[in-house]
């Protein structure tokens, strides 16, 4: 018995190097090398969701599957899986801005003088105005902009940041972003809210540019530039500019009604609605028992584009974000995992290489294939996703995953060898296309170099990849997918232990475990699934809930969600009201801990 334990791992040991010498000839590092630095070329854009770069990508990527010989999934075409997408918003007609007073009335001039926000509702308001600082409402800090003064069904006028300037260190920083300011508006009962610049910084108009997931806020919402109230004065005959400087010095509010000074707006914006594509190839699998069966192999191709939504770059100056690491590298490896099994050959289950798209608007592209896979979604029996492999350091490679199937740890430590320091996370849940296979119960493994200072930056470019490194994990995660492929049974599912690691801070106190459905674009927020054992789990919520209230605060979008979040404490029993089908059901959630 010990002869023949001794010889199979001889055979083992013996086959893992015949392999390991046949990936290091077949996946070149040089091909690896071209394709991040085309994906992250100026030419490509930053490769945004919608934009005609990203469609070039997509292109690009088809071309190659074809080139390989992978072929069309069922029911799709030129390897194109298409989804909707809400790509973007225009003005309308009827979108304007009057000033009325005692010297008359005044239209403020659209795109110069204002502009309506993306997340604003549709609709006309008419009303006195109310200034109310800095529209912060602050228990904590014991200040409150709005106390004092009435403003329902008024129009207020809010400036932007808050007493400390943009500060994001500051008390009042979780309560300075558009959205916490129209909750605060909206729960005193403005009829509407007019943002301005601060009087005494530079005059910069904020432009109409989507909000993607912002859904209905429940009042109109517009930004202006300070000048609009140019003779305003306090009821103690200061301008705006003392006023502001008075609220800055004393951290103390002075919020008025402004004597005489009546608004009449109406915002007027029509959705842009389109179809992009996921990038699909197939190679079908060779055993009569198990081509049936699928594996899943992906990345993301899409990025920041020219940035706004989603980027870090300091200046709000357009600049492309190149996303070498973020994701040409884990595209890179989708396109050398293909060619490598596709002239290899004689897999058993059929792998599915693809590109999800819009990954940076929240997961859009993974969540609509999950929805209309191409092959039964109960077939899949394993998803490895590659995200950021490009920027190994220390020999650290960061693997999500691990506890979503028992087979998972014993198999990628044997594969291993100890070429890597591995970071094994538990949880299926996480910042990246996995996610949307998880929420189906679904193995995953998701590969992963970590974070640097050049995330969501134009400095994200194609030398600063580390290339033999890159070459590495995609050897690896071939190894990985032989072996999930060469598995007599499929991998059995488990739910994973919760692990916090998300890609950058959330600023919250507590932890609820929901996972949100980003591509959601009704009234309230739909989760794609719920972590188990959290608290939300254990309140009763589960993947396809809506849920409507959250502390007695209506929950319009992930906006007001996340708002919400930031007003509560670790142990606290909050009240949750949520949607099931048609059902209204009232429940408690005990806010948990990070």
């Amino acid at each position: 018995m010990q002869n023949r334990t001794m010889l199979t791992l001889v055979a083992m040991l013996v086959s893992i190097v015949a392999t390991n010498r046949s990936l290091a000839q077949s996946i070149s590092e040089q091909k690896l090398r071209e394709d991040v630095k085309y994906l992250a070329s100026d030419m490509l854009e930053g490769r945004r969701a919608a934009t005609p770069a990203n469609l070039k990508a997509a292109e690009f990527l088809a071309e190659r599957f074809r080139a390989v010989g992978l072929k069309n999934a069922p029911g799709l075409q030129n390897y194109f899986h298409r989804f909707g997408y809400t790509s973007g918003v225009e003005l309308g007609d009827k979108t304007q801005l009057l000033v009325l007073n005692a010297n008359g009335v005044r239209p403020l001039t659209i795109g110069t003088q204002f502009n309506p926000m993306g997340f604003s509702s549709v609709g006309e308001a008419n009303g006195d105005l109310v200034f109310v600082g800095y529209g912060i409402t602050n228990p904590e800090a014991k200040y409150d902009d709005y106390a004092g003064v009435n403003v329902n069904g008024k129009i207020v006028v809010a400036m932007r940041y808050g007493p400390d300037g943009n500060n994001p260190h500051s008390s009042f920083a979780d309560h300075m972003s558009f959205m916490a300011k129209i909750r605060a508006a909206r729960s005193n009962g403005a009829a509407a809210i007019i943002f301005i610049n601060q009087p005494n910084e530079e005059a910069k108009l904020f432009p109409l540019m989507l909000e993607r997931n912002s859904g209905n806020f429940g009042m109109p919402a517009m930004f202006a530039l300070s000048s609009m109230l140019d003779g305003a004065r306090d009821p103690q005959e200061q301008t705006l500019t003392q006023v502001q400087l008075q609220i800055d010095s004393l951290k103390r509010p002075n919020s008025f009604p402004i004597s005489g000074w009546q608004v009449q707006l109406n915002v007027d914006l029509r959705i842009n609605r389109d179809s992009i594509p996921n990038v699909i190839g197939v190679l079908p699998g060779t055993d009569p028992k198990l081509k049936d069966e699928v594996i899943v192999i992906g990345g993301h191709f899409d990025h920041l584009g020219w940035g706004g939504e989603g980027s870090l770059a300091h200046n709000h100056d357009s600049a492309i974000h190149h996303g070498a690491d973020d994701n040409a590298s884990g595209t890179a490896g989708v396109l050398a995992l293909a060619e490598y099994f596709a002239k290899k050959g004689g897999n058993k289950r059929t792998l599915v290489f693809c590109g999800f798209n819009a990954e940076e608007e929240g997961l859009l592209g993974s969540a609509a294939l999950v929805a209309n896979f191409p092959y039964p979604v109960q077939n899949v029996v394993a998803m490895l996703n590659m995200d950021m492999i490009g920027r190994l350091d220390s020999n650290t490679l960061v693997m999500h995953g691990i506890g979503t199937s028992p087979e998972w740890e014993p198999l990628v430590k044997r594969l291993n060898q100890n070429r890597f320091s591995l970071k094994l996370v538990q949880d299926g849940f996480g910042p990246s296309d996995h996610s949307s296979f998880y929420a189906k119960d679904i193995p995953v493994l998701f590969f992963f170099t970590n974070l640097h200072k050049d995330y969501h930056r134009p400095s994200d470019t194609w030398e600063k990849v580390n290339y033999p490194g890159l070459k590495q994990i995609v050897e690896f995660v071939a190894q990985n997918i032989s072996a999930v492929d060469g598995m007599a049974e499929r991998p059995a599912f488990s739910k994973a232990q919760v692990t916090q690691t998300p890609r950058s801070g959330s600023g919250f106190r507590v932890y609820v475990g929901t996972i949100p459905d980003y591509a959601f674009e009704g009234k309230g927020l739909r989760l794609s699934g719920v972590s188990d054992g959290g608290p939300a789990a254990k309140a009763g919520l589960k993947a396809g809930d809506v849920i409507m209230k959250l502390g007695g605060k209506e929950i319009a979008n992930v906006y007001d969600y996340t708002d919400a979040l930031g007003q509560f404490k670790p142990k606290q029993e909050v009240e949750v009201e949520y949607l099931r089908d048609t059902a209204i059901i009232k429940g408690t959630i005990v806010m948990g801990t990070r």
